[in-house]
């Protein structure tokens, strides 16, 4: 019974350990940063690799719709 035990338990673990990358290992050497999400809804997780140039772009959007929505509520057209 205890050999029975034994064989089960050791695949388990073992394919417990395989499913579970490390994000810092998947970074590139172009000086990404790679972050471990789970998508809203979903039980699955993924890592997202971003380079200083992507996040840049990222944060320029984001301040973009900050601004457009500011002038919005102020009563003024996007971009003028």
């Amino acid at each position: 019974m205890k050999c029975l035990a034994a064989l089960l338990f050791l695949p388990a673990t073992l394919i417990g350990c395989a499913g579970t990358p490390d994000p810092q290992l998947a970074a590139l050497d172009n000086g990404a940063q790679c972050e471990r999400e789970q998508p809203t809804g979903s039980k699955l997780h993924m890592v997202r690799c971003r380079t200083a140039a992507d996040r840049q772009m990222d944060q320029r959007d984001v301040d973009a719709m900050v601004e457009a929505t500011r002038r919005t509520r102020d009563g003024k057209k996007p971009g003028v």
